[in-house]
């Protein structure tokens, strides 16, 4: 599946994975082409088999944090295994990773290819709301919120309206739209693991609105403490 991702790319991706060369230029080089041919169930049953092992194994490499290891074999399940049946899968591990490493030029890219490309993915709000997290990292809020809206509005229940609404909430905040930021981070759920870093935001908004009873019900009880917000992104 060479043309996926540009050769440049795959090297700059080995070179970085063993002598730690500058993010910047493997941010700047990636790229990814339509393969010629994804038709599930088409593939080699040998072929399917070493790619899920190394599918597998790039799992565990994201899941342990080690996004480099977890790139470098997702990049190759793209390059080499291009009838894999899980390659909506492989794309959005592999946005996730970059994202992970602050590379939200080439993970944007990743995750609009899914989007455009996969609408039936499993994976499909997960991208979505990484797109949302990328453009709120970048400080383009608008673009974040229309990600946002597109999210609350379309998926109703899904595991993924506490991000967000957490990261559309931070957006609103930081457009000085308090109300609205209120609004939209009381609705995480109380078990979600954002949900006290919107705790914390909620009684930051109501200070800046000077409102000095307790901001509402659900957080009356609670003691807003400070944050960075989950994964240290705020």
């Amino acid at each position: 599946m060479r043309n996926w991702i540009g050769s440049g790319w795959i090297i700059c991706l080995f070179t970085i994975a063993v002598l730690q060369a500058e993010v910047a230029v493997a941010n700047e080089n990636f790229e990814i082409n339509a393969p010629s041919n994804l038709q599930p169930g088409s593939q080699d049953k040998d072929l399917e088999r070493a790619a899920m092992r190394l599918y597998k194994s790039a799992l565990r490499h994201f899941e342990s944090k080690a996004y480099w290891k977890a790139t470098r074999e997702l990049i190759v399940l793209l390059d080499f295994y291009e009838t894999f049946s899980q390659i909506d899968g492989v794309l959005y591990y592999l946005g996730e990773s970059l994202y992970e490493m602050n590379m939200y030029r080439s993970s944007n890219k990743v995750f609009r290819y899914l989007t455009n490309n996969y609408p039936g993915s499993e994976f499909l709000p997960n991208s979505l709301l990484g797109l949302q997290k990328i453009y709120y990292n970048i400080q383009d809020y608008d673009e974040s919120l229309k990600f946002f809206t597109g999210l609350s509005t379309r998926y109703h229940n899904n595991k993924v309206l506490d991000g967000a609404y957490y990261y559309g909430g931070m957006a609103y905040y930081h457009q000085k739209k308090y109300d609205e930021a209120i609004k939209t981070l009381s609705k995480i759920r109380s078990r979600s693991e954002y949900f006290d870093y919107a705790l914390y935001t909620v009684g930051l908004a109501f200070l800046k609105k000077k409102i000095s009873h307790s901001p509402s019900k659900r957080f009356a009880n609670s003691s807003p403490c400070r944050s960075s917000g989950p994964s240290g992104r705020m």
